[in-house]
């Protein structure tokens, strides 16, 4: 029973991290905040990106807090190590909140994602059973025809017309952990009608960007719907990881597909 649990908890990351594409926000955004799903896509490769020549390893923390109506306030932080070799493979181990599948289960969990664009293929690890589910990997693949002109079209104007609603600042440059850094501010401006709200919503968005690695090294999101965020990247280290972190140890058994699917 506690297997099917951390399969179905598993599977429940999975599937918020596959829909929490760039752009896809709007009034959905989830309580976990955007510092936690920009972190998933970036280090399991759903940013669509393969970055190589530019391997490094480190510690990534978000940290989420929510005021309520009555003045109380919900915190949480996740920790994870991120990894990323020279050929453009990544790895992400992350512990599991105790919530929803896993709570009361009395056991710590940890998701592992492994992605290897070499070999085009993504495996999500489960250390607790020695078990691999395999997916294909994430890669980067240009706009076909038919979605460029779809983007000139429709749904370019309406991306148009909700970008005038955008503002952006440039922050200049800084050095964090080592890494000259680029600043910018996103500042988004919800109309009261579009939201239901007496007065328009801002959302500030602050994230300093590191060219070298190509990376997100901080983030600030604050949103008055859900509350503020901060991802933050630290003791990073540009030296080559162990290949064997991207590798499925010889113990596992491999499975086909997400958990909670078919095993084939």
């Amino acid at each position: 029973m506690f297997q099917l649990r951390c399969a179905t908890a598993l599977a429940l990351l999975m599937s918020a991290a596959a829909f929490a594409q760039p752009g896809r926000h709007g009034m959905g955004m989830p309580p976990g905040g955007p510092g936690d799903f920009a972190f998933v896509r970036g280090e399991f490769g759903m940013a669509g990106k393969v970055v190589t020549g530019a391997p490094y390893s480190a510690q990534a923390v978000t940290q989420f807090t929510q005021t309520l109506a009555d003045g109380n306030h919900i915190q949480r932080t996740t920790t994870a190590s991120v990894a990323r070799d020279s050929q453009g493979r990544t790895r992400t181990e992350r512990s599991l909140p105790a919530i929803g599948a896993l709570a009361g289960s009395g056991a710590a969990s940890k998701a592992v994602f492994i992605n290897d664009p070499v070999a085009g293929t993504g495996y999500m690890l489960d250390a607790a059973h020695k078990t691999a589910r395999q997916m294909p990997a994430n890669r980067h693949r240009p706009p076909s025809d038919s979605s460029a002109a779809s983007a000139t079209g429709t749904h370019g104007a309406m991306r148009q017309r909700s970008n005038t609603n955008i503002t952006s600042d440039d922050l200049g440059t800084q050095v964090m952990d080592g890494l000259s850094v680029q600043g910018k501010r996103r500042t988004r401006t919800i109309p009261a009608a579009q939201a239901g709200s007496a007065k328009d919503i801002q959302v500030v968005t602050e994230t300093w960007y590191s060219p070298d690695l190509q990376m997100v090294v901080m983030s600030k999101t604050s949103d008055p719907r859900f509350g503020d965020s901060v991802y933050q990247v630290t003791n990073i280290s540009r030296a080559e990881p162990e290949p064997s972190l991207f590798t499925v140890p010889s113990d596992y058994q491999v499975q086909q597909g997400r958990p909670g699917g078919p095993v084939q």
